[in-house]
């Protein structure tokens, strides 16, 4: 009976085991998602595909403590007509990237899609400090961002974005307040300053 017991308790483990999500470490330095290349600093843990069903194929998650509490996402690639983010539902009216769009309208787009993303009446989000940023070659714009979301803690972060060959590359982080948004501002900021379409003369750490 004892022997049955072990295993029994063995294999609800194994099972319990087998649903947590798998991060892996991002390693130190220059990392690509996509074409899309970054200076990841250090620290980050990238989260798995599936950690959002509606995350782009391409795009990615990383965080320090969870992504509940902090997370830095990488949004590369997005074509003319297409949504920063994905839905199972055929009818979802997302809002959509056009090559033509200025920078208050590049901002309007993220702010919708946050929205979008948290769930319409689950959350306000609000956008600040429009400002002009370069990237690499490429100029851009970053902004700020705070949002209330129902039964989580509120959050601040900022956003960049630019458009290169028609497409819009987007990135942001967003820190759970005051405590994780504060401890990793500066990093992330850096991090998503650096990003550029230009392969660093080094192989990057993880792709």
């Amino acid at each position: 009976m004892r022997t049955l017991r072990v295993v029994i308790a063995a294999s609800i483990l194994f099972l319990v085991s087998a649903c947590v999500p798998t991060y892996t470490l991002v390693g130190t330095g220059v990392n690509s998602i996509d074409t899309l290349y970054v200076d990841a600093g250090s620290g980050w843990n990238k989260a798995p595909t599936n950690a959002y069903s509606g995350d782009r194929k391409n795009s990615q998650r990383w965080t320090q403590d969870g992504l509940a509490l902090n997370q830095l996402v990488f949004v590369p690639a997005v074509a003319d007509g297409e949504a920063l983010i994905t839905s199972q539902q055929k009818d979802a009216a997302l809002p959509v990237f056009r090559k033509d769009m200025l920078a208050n309208e590049l901002e309007e787009l993220a702010k919708s899609t946050f929205v979008k993303r948290f769930g319409e009446g689950n959350a306000v989000v609000t956008t600040s400090n429009l400002r002009p940023q370069r990237f690499g070659e490429n100029s851009g714009i970053m902004f700020d961002v705070e949002a209330t979301v129902t039964e989580t803690p509120k959050y601040k972060g900022m956003a960049g974005a630019f458009i290169a060959d028609d497409k819009l590359y987007f990135m942001y982080f967003l820190g759970a307040t005051p405590y994780y948004y504060a401890k990793y501002r500066e990093q992330a900021e850096a991090t998503i300053k650096s990003a550029t379409l230009t392969p660093p003369a080094s192989a990057p750490t993880q792709k």
